[in-house]
């Protein structure tokens, strides 16, 4: 049964222009005013998230249409798959939305972010640290023992994990939801005393509605390779039922196999010359299994390799593993920028690096230097393009040019039942500390 709790109101997506770019149609009341409200329902479950949202202002009855659990069920089945990104930034009180699937349309829009209070008020501060299925994970700021607190802004629904087991001071963080479970992985950083930090294992909590408890339980610690060196704004990647991420010094893509509870590695392509490298999640959604991919910068001194950003997909599962001898052969080049494209970008970029993430199809690089352009690669059409520029330019974020700004894949969805494995009633310090 889906499971949600009312929350105070549903923010809006905004988005410039929204109204001017969608032309009026006449309907006939004769016709829709006599259509039985079943099938109403019916059509209004196959609309996108940003469009129900927009119609529930039409009437008292769509405005509560988002708490029937059969609504919610049927929309979560039926409304489209909206490869969106979310642009998110520790101190804002909202997300910046692009949708890459409108590349001359208005493509962005802002939503308000059930964000915890600030530190100054005496309250833990979060920093976004992951997202999947439409959730949105925020990690603990304050070393020690983690909370990783579970948020869908749409319904301003969040829930905190249970305490990780392992002090940490900045992990890196893995989410993989589906409709009825989610795996979360915390991993590396391991405080082994008050001055002194490791990367030596990991965490792993695992949440399942037809598991005993279904609230989920944190399994036994798992150890980590050795010489690993994770960078935790580079996140982690998730297919095939494991999580991958790199490591650094020498790059090196570490496994973790979530059914084993067991690490390995695998030899990255061209390691030697790598730059900004991210795994990503490419293709998936609700008909095909998702693929790694490896999205990185190639800097060779020698002229017979150009300068791009190149991208790699990982054939047969996750490769050969077996320590440092994983073979680079399991991964094969499926593009790279074009000369003229890549000459925009690196001067964009100057050298600071890039945040990337794919979803669906799409695959998306944002530099980190200031009022820079946002490149976006759709790999079905085999196709680079510079997404129109962000209206909603905001301090130490993409128009601003700080770094702190972090990019996930990001499905706006009405209903995320596995949120509901956890206490969903929040605390009152993050119902008080909510923003927007």
């Amino acid at each position: 049964m889906m499971h949600q709790h009312h929350p105070h109101y549903l923010p809006r997506l905004h988005s410039p222009s929204s109204s001017s770019s969608s032309e009026a149609v006449d309907m006939d009341p004769r016709v829709w005013g006599r259509l039985p409200q079943p099938l109403v329902d019916r059509v209004l479950a196959c609309l996108p998230t940003p469009s129900f949202l927009r119609l529930r202002a039409a009437c008292r009855r769509f405005c509560n249409l988002i708490y029937s659990s059969p609504f919610l069920h049927s929309h979560l089945l039926l409304s489209p798959h909206l490869p969106f990104f979310a642009f998110a930034v520790p101190s804002a009180g909202y997300l910046l939305l692009l949708d890459p699937t409108r590349p001359q349309a208005p493509s962005w829009s802002r939503l308000p972010l059930p964000l915890p209070v600030a530190p100054g008020a005496g309250h833990q501060a979060f920093s976004p640290a992951a997202a999947s299925a439409g959730l949105l994970a925020f990690l603990s700021d304050a070393s020690g023992h983690k909370t990783l607190l579970l948020a869908n802004p749409i319904t301003r629904l969040l829930a905190p994990l249970p305490l990780c087991p392992t002090a940490r001071l900045s992990p890196t963080v893995g989410l993989a939801a589906g409709p009825t479970s989610f795996i979360a992985v915390i991993a590396g950083d391991d405080l082994v005393s008050p001055f002194a930090v490791k990367n030596i294992s990991a965490d792993t909590f695992v949440a399942d509605a037809a598991s005993v408890p279904p609230s989920g339980f944190w399994a036994p610690s798992s150890i980590l390779p050795r010489l690993s060196s994770l960078d935790p704004r580079a996140g982690m990647a998730f297919a095939s039922g494991r999580f991958y991420c790199m490591s650094s010094s020498p790059f090196t893509v570490l496994v973790f196999d979530v059914a084993t509870n067991v690490w390995s590695k695998v030899q990255p392509p061209m390691r030697r010359f790598l730059r900004s490298p991210a795994l990503v999640e490419l293709g998936g959604g609700r008909e095909r299994e998702a693929r790694v991919a490896l999205v990185s910068a190639v800097e060779k001194s020698r002229l017979s390799v150009p300068r791009s950003v190149r991208v790699w997909t990982l054939r047969g599962g996750h490769g050969v593993a077996g320590g440092s001898n994983g073979r680079s052969g399991a991964w094969t080049e499926m593009a790279r920028t074009p000369p003229d494209v890549h000459a925009q970008f690196a001067a964009a970029e100057g050298g600071r690096g890039f945040e990337c993430a794919a979803h669906g199809d799409f695959v998306v690089l944002a530099p980190r230097g200031p009022a820079s352009p946002v490149l976006v690669f759709d790999s079905r059409r085999d196709e680079w393009r510079w997404a129109p520029p962000c209206p909603y330019p905001y301090a130490g974020g993409i128009a601003a040019g700080g770094a702190g700004f972090r990019v996930f894949a990001y499905e706006p969805r009405l209903a995320t039942p596995a949120i509901g494995l956890l206490d969903a009633t929040a605390p009152s310090a993050f119902l008080h500390g909510m923003q927007g």
